[in-house]
């Protein structure tokens, strides 16, 4: 898990606190169901997906920025491997994000099926 955090980068763990957050919020939605907690939940997810995809897009641009200014990254009939193992890494953000969303959201169903 500590090598999923790390592979993410610093917007792992800003990720977590909103997700949590989120997580939260939807669980105490699902509890006592109430117009102003999903008024909540809503804004926490979108700030969610935009935390994913900042994290998303700097993990990218620090794999491109360490290929090209690495020499022996840059030399490497490698390379391809390289770049493909960078991207799989800038990736995380979006496993942790959107799990933790898909959580939320069906604690937030529950909720509204018991408001129905």
């Amino acid at each position: 898990m500590l090598d999923f955090m790390r592979a993410g980068g610093y917007s792992m763990w800003f990720i977590l606190v909103i997700g949590f957050v989120a997580l939260g919020v939807a669980g105490s939605f699902a509890w006592r169901p109430g117009e102003r907690k999903l008024g909540v939940l809503r804004p926490l997810s979108l700030a969610t997906v935009f935390a994913i995809l900042a994290g998303i897009f700097s993990d990218i641009g620090a794999t491109m920025k360490t290929v090209t200014s690495v020499e022996e990254y840059a030399q490497s009939p490698d390379l391809h491997l390289i770049v493909m193992t960078g991207l799989g890494e800038s990736m995380a953000p979006a496993i942790l994000g959107f799990s933790i969303l898909a959580v939320a959201w069906l604690l937030a169903a529950v909720g509204l099926r018991r408001t129905a």
